[in-house]
């Protein structure tokens, strides 16, 4: 009985713990892209080692199969059949001086490469002992795709920094560049087996207006990893290296990383100065004679960086529903474009219409609340915009307007557009104002509250204030049809649908046409929802929509404000952090999965009393008996 009894306080005492743990959002676990993006691996051309086929190569397609990529191994040469459906193409170092690319592979390439939005990793090596003809390819390759990176005509090897042999070199250092951050996270050491280093062309073309990428910035080009300070250049031939010497030593560029690349500015170009799969040891390998790397990180991590980038860079801006001001798109909306550019995207201004043409290439679609009674949308954009948001995988953020002094037809088109796609999420047919938030009126409203939800922490860390000028706020559906099982978004919850930005507590509801709101009421005071962001949305479930009771951009003063009448504000942060979340979500969706096991601070004091006096009792039933 005693047994039992000690048995039942310690179930007593965890109890509460047990209960109560709780499951929240958080990034962690990667979903197949339901596009299956396919990457192709040219083995045409000597690549192949049957060792290194059965070992690194496979542990990378394993990689890259989980992290949802579809892999092809090319064995019969690069051509427009096997290059049909992918947005990727790796061309490791080639082997063999006759299995150089015929002048049709070439074009393959070039013409594949410039339909836009892919991916393309050259590899290269040195040009040791004859081996100039494996660069002079590769640099045929980078040419016809107008790379501005090309491999030099010389050998690195490193008397310190390599695997028990100076040309078994490993490259040691990492850009400290932010936008190329994710790809260096966690690398430290790669192998790059008797290879060469890189150079830079201003013009895009090979050999001609030639830099040392060490010192000297090409637009649009990264370099991701470096060489240690002892690597020495040695030139074996008579052909001279381009923008270093015979002999010299430095942390010369192994890797880079090219964005906006080729004819439309939508591809990405890596170009390494070894191998990065196949050889005769690649880049991927992660333990040799001993010395550990993190070579396989930084090949899936580059690559997948590069796919991201090549097939979700494009955003388009509407600005054929007045949403045009000149003083904004002279400011604001420059600034915007500049931020989204750096961050890698790429920015159309949509000013003849939203249609298929215009939408083709989009990964992203922003539609600012519209202004002028006869600048609506048509039932043809409105179709043109259903049609590729369903295609799936894409980004759509719709900004809305409060309906005061008869602006209702901004939030009724703002809804055609989001009841098209299925949006769980609508604009309410009101004003708010704010007589304590807000920029010196009561209309120029501060959204101040921000969600806690860490599903959506990297979209809100760093703001403090959105400025909403002439807002309203949002209702939910939860049949994802306007005006259908209405709901309030402060106190019901919809699946996938996260509020981002609240109002304050001070925030009104002002009704003041005949149309009444439906899911608040006239006079209302509260923390209404702002901003809201919806996941797996669409007909296969892979987009993601933003709904804003406000323009993001345009308009008469959009959320991207960060000061206005003397309030600082933080909405240029939040609208790029949104954007970049719901593209890079749009492209590679991910299942929110349960948080790490953790325990509260005060429960965690609570139940060591709970044991102190457990132990307590046991002392003293031990000692009664």
């Amino acid at each position: 009985m005693r047994k039992i009894a000690a048995m039942l306080i310690v179930a007593t005492l965890f109890a509460p713990y047990i209960i109560s743990v709780g499951v929240v959002p958080t990034k962690v676990s990667a979903l197949p892209d339901p596009i299956k993006p396919t990457i192709v691996f040219d083995m045409g051309h000597g690549q192949y080692t049957d060792t290194i086929f059965a070992a690194e190569d496979a542990w990378l397609e394993n990689n890259l199969t989980a992290m949802g990529f579809n892999v092809i191994w090319a064995w019969g040469g690069l051509n427009d059949t096997i290059l049909e459906d992918a947005t990727g193409l790796m061309i490791g170092g080639i082997y063999g001086s006759t299995n150089g690319f015929t002048a049709a592979e070439i074009t393959a390439v070039s013409d594949w490469f410039n339909e836009g939005n892919k991916f393309l990793w050259v590899g290269s090596d040195s040009d040791f002992s004859g081996y100039a003809y494996i660069n002079n390819n590769a640099s045929l390759i980078l040419d016809a795709v107008g790379s501005h990176v090309y491999p030099e005509a010389i050998s690195i090897s490193d008397a310190y920094s390599n695997c028990n042999a100076s040309y078994r070199v490993v490259a040691n250092g990492t850009s400290t560049d932010p936008f190329v951050a994710s790809i260096v996270d966690g690398v430290d050491g790669v192998l790059m087996h008797g290879p060469t280093s890189l150079y830079g062309s201003t013009s895009g073309a090979e050999g001609t207006d030639v830099v040392a990428l060490e010192n000297t910035t090409i637009e649009n080009v990264y370099p991701l990893m470096y060489y240690g300070a002892s690597a020495t250049i040695t030139d074996s031939d008579l052909v001279p290296p381009l923008a270093h010497n015979d002999g010299e030593s430095g942390k010369f560029v192994a890797t880079s990383l090219e964005v906006m690349a080729g004819t439309d500015e939508t591809g990405a170009i890596i170009v390494s100065g070894a191998s990065p799969y196949g050889d005769y040891q690649p880049m991927t390998t992660n333990e040799y004679y001993g010395v550990a790397m993190t070579g396989m990180t930084f090949v899936t991590q580059a690559i997948a960086f590069g796919m991201e980038k090549a097939a979700g860079s494009l955003i388009v801006f509407d600005m054929s529903h007045g949403q045009y001001t000149d003083t904004i798109f002279a400011a604001e909306d420059a600034w915007l474009e500049n931020n989204l550019t750096d961050a890698g995207f790429q920015v159309v201004w949509a000013w003849g219409g939203l249609n298929d043409t215009i939408l083709a290439r989009a990964r992203g679609l922003m539609i600012g609340g519209i202004y002028g009674s006869t600048n609506g949308f048509t039932a043809a954009e409105i179709t043109a915009v259903s049609d590729w948001f369903n295609e799936g995988n894409k980004f759509l953020w719709v900004g809305s307007d409060s309906d005061f002094s008869g602006y209702a037809y901004i939030n009724n088109n703002a809804s055609l557009i989001l009841d098209a796609v299925g949006s769980h999420v609508y604009p309410e047919a009101i004003s708010i104002s704010d007589a304590y938030s807000n920029c010196n009126a009561s209309y120029r409203v501060v959204a101040n509250g921000t969600s806690t939800d860490p599903f959506v922490a990297s979209i809100v860390d760093g703001v403090d204030g959105v400025l909403m000028h002439g807002p309203t706020s949002l209702y939910g559906s939860t049949s994802g049809a306007e005006g259908t099982d209405v709901v309030a978004l402060e106190n019901t919850t919809i699946e996938n649908v996260y509020p981002l930005m609240y109002y304050g507590a001070s925030a009104t509801i002002t009704d003041s046409d005949l149309v009444p709101p439906l899911a608040h009421n006239d006079g209302e005071s509260g923390k209404f929802v702002a901003t809201t962001i919806e996941i797996n949305a669409g007909e296969d479930g892979t987009g993601v929509i933003v709904v804003s009771g406000a323009s993001p951009y345009g308009d008469y003063q959009p959320m991207t404000t960060n000061e206005y009448y003397g309030v600082a504000m933080t909405g240029m942060t939040f609208v790029t952090q949104v954007i970049g979340f719901g593209m890079d979500f749009a492209m590679f969706p991910y299942e929110p999965t349960p948080a790490p096991f953790a325990i509260d601070p005060m429960l965690l004091l609570a139940i060591g009393v709970g044991v102190v006096v457990l132990i307590i009792i046991v002392v003293v039933v031990v000692k009664r008996k």
